[in-house]
């Protein structure tokens, strides 16, 4: 695992700063705490950070293939590294090292930037060929390593974080607008965007080839879930025989574990004791049977607190099992530290535990598994469910629905607890009648559209003007068949919500502590397996991870098995109301909020007030909000 940077300009010119390489790399000494290593030539400039997992001894980077005209650096795991080096071998190549990432120049040798259809892992990767005089860059399929980029006239920077390009005096840390009411939204910034309107994320499973030569720069996906659904059936459903399918499911989950298990270092895993995190330990107690380690996390408050099934998982597979308690302390001490770390905004509460038990973990690991994936390719969402229920919802006559049923759920209690089932049934009622894949990522979200809308000051609307929130969606969905429209939802949220959301908090808040994490759920050949089976064996009725389930049955407790969905959560609700308060008075006050020019103060402070009061939880959008607000403070982003 590492963090990589480098400059490109096109007419192979030096830059104009000589120190910006340097700058960056250390800007990245996080993710890559072991070793470094540079690459110089005219107009190419390459950097690496190193935190070394395989091949301890001669892993360093940057690697070359045998004539030296290729040279990598990369951030990642390949998985299938052993089997592309033995057949490389075969066929006449020679190897320096032992590491994983060398196989990528040799492969680049054979079939230039078709390689990477190859590669099953997680990378994202920079690739100089001296020959062709030509930059490769690449993310895996699913995005679990991301790749950020600056491209103005004949000059490229890109780099594994933000904050190293910000080292460029260069790029102006102007807003981006649409970003910003998207995070509003969905809590979280879709890609191709970032908060910064001169920045880019390389999307996943997208590779972008910068030609010297021609001058040129192009970028397009090399893999495309799309080809892997299932083709919609005319004439009736398929012929599904659920034994056959169950053990080849059960043959993709545990190669897919046991490639993850592949390291020279110490190895854990995060123990939630939900499905997910209980089958990785069922699958790593059987394949190194009494040698896991496992992580959990505690949380006072009762309603939150998993730690009793984790304890009763990690007794059943008898791993060495830690806990770590998430105190209101130590949560606000993570969130200080977040604040001025994360340099793309991310509403996302689970941010904070998940930094916490990555900074215990690493105390005594250096790679845990997470389980991270299950929910989009088995179907694990509570809204999947929820979709088929409002089905049934749309029976009902209009007036009936969103006149009483509208009223008596506007008439819940509050929640603080985990999961507000008032704040869910109000949002299921009141975005009813929208679209299956709006309405699916309005319950998800921060703020609704409406309230969105309201957010920013006038100013801020006069000059940028209105935003399609649902852009992404309808980008991600276009030109892909589906069979119905809960295949839309589980495909949606594989390139949004774990892309954007998910993968981007495991990736920093384990790169902060300098551990990596590896998703057994989101290898290769499983993502393509599971899409392309029928949304029944995900979803049976109003039964989630169907067929997930019944390949663990006997093999996890089955109390486990019979959980409802949880994750990791935060008690924002209450923060905000208590604890949070006085920070979140003082970021929030109407003259700095006047001052800025960007959100409006009043439409701000009602919310703020409806949510003290308890006569609203807004839980998800003030969250949100305020990691804007902290993340505009701490990096001194301009409107505009």
């Amino acid at each position: 695992m590492c963090g990589i940077c480098g400059y490109l300009n096109l007419n192979l010119q030096p830059p104009p700063d000589a120190g910006l390489l340097g700058r960056m790399s250390s800007r990245l000494t996080h993710r890559g705490p072991d070793s470094d290593g540079v690459f110089r030539r005219p107009g190419v400039e390459l950097a690496v950070r190193r935190l070394s997992i395989i091949d301890l001894a001669t892993g360093d980077q940057p690697l070359a293939n045998e004539a030296g005209d290729v040279t990598l650096v990369y951030n990642g795991e390949i998985y299938n590294y052993r089997e592309l080096r033995k057949d490389l071998i075969a066929r006449g190549h020679s190897f320096h090292t032992k590491s994983d990432g060398e196989v990528i120049c040799h492969l680049y040798e054979e079939q230039g930037a078709d390689c990477l259809g190859e590669l099953n892992g997680m990378f994202a990767l920079a690739l100089w060929d001296e020959r062709r005089r030509r930059l490769l860059l690449a993310r895996d399929r699913a995005g679990e390593k991301p790749l950020f980029f600056w491209q103005s006239g004949q000059e490229l920077i890109f780099a594994s974080e933000i904050k190293a390009l910000l080292e460029c005096y260069r790029i102006r840390r102007t807003l981006n607008p649409a970003a910003v009411e998207r995070l509003l939204l969905y809590g979280y910034i879709p890609s191709p965007h970032t908060g910064f309107a001169e920045i880019k994320k390389l999307p996943a499973a997208h590779r972008m080839i910068v030609d010297c030569d021609k001058g040129s720069i192009h970028s397009s996906p090399y893999w495309e879930m799309r080809h892997y659904l299932p083709r919609p059936q005319k004439g009736g459903s398929r012929e599904i025989n659920e034994t056959e399918i169950g053990k080849e499911l059960h043959e993709k989950l545990w190669d897919a574990a046991t490639s993850r298990l592949v390291s020279d270092v110490p190895l854990g895993v995060f123990l939630s004791g939900g499905v997910d995190s209980s089958a990785l330990v069922a699958m790593m107690s059987e394949l190194s049977p009494g040698n896991v380690t496992s992580f959990t996390i505690a949380f006072p408050q009762a309603s939150f607190n998993e730690v009793t099934y984790a304890d009763q998982v990690a007794r059943h597979f008898r791993t060495r099992h830690h806990v770590v308690t998430a105190t209101e302390g130590a949560l606000r001490e993570a969130l200080d530290f977040l604040a001025g770390f994360m340099d793309e905004p991310l509403g996302d509460p689970a941010l904070l535990p998940t930094y916490l038990i990555s900074k215990f973990a690493r105390q005594r690991v250096k790679v845990a598994l997470s389980g991270e994936g299950g929910d989009e390719i088995f179907g694990g969402y509570p809204t999947y469910p929820g979709y088929r229920a409002a089905e049934y919802l749309l029976k009902i006559p209009q007036a009936l629905r969103r006149g009483l049923l509208l009223r008596l759920a506007r008439r819940l209690p509050g929640s603080t607890g985990a999961v507000s089932f008032s704040l869910f049934v109000r949002r299921f009622l009141e975005h009813a009648d929208e679209e299956a894949e709006r309405r699916h990522h309005i319950w998800f979200g921060a703020f609704p559209p409406a309230v969105v809308a309201g957010l920013f000051s006038q100013d801020w609307r006069a000059r940028h003007g209105h935003t399609e929130l649902f852009e992404p969606v309808e980008n991600v969905l276009r030109g892909a068949a589906f069979e119905e429209n809960l295949m839309r939802l589980l495909y949606a949220d594989f390139h949004l919500y774990l892309a954007d959301d998910l993968l981007v908090k495991i990736d920093r808040a384990g790169m902060a502590c300098s551990l990596e994490l590896r998703t057994p759920y989101l290898d290769q050949r499983l993502v393509e397996f599971m899409t392309g089976l029928p949304s029944d064996l995900k979803l049976r009725g109003f039964k989630t991870k169907y067929l997930f389930k019944k390949v663990l049955r006997g093999r996890i407790p089955s109390n486990i098995l019979a959980r409802q969905k949880r994750g990791f959560s935060v008690p924002t609700a209450e923060w905000i109301r208590g604890e949070l308060r006085p920070l979140v008075e003082k970021i929030f006050s109407k003259d700095k909020l006047k001052r800025e020019g960007i959100l409006d103060p009043d439409t701000v402070h009602r919310l703020l007030e409806e949510h003290w009061s308890r006569r609203a939880d807004h839980r998800r959008g003030l969250w949100a909000l305020l990691m804007f607000q902290l993340w505009h403070d701490r990096w001194g982003t301009s409107a505009g």
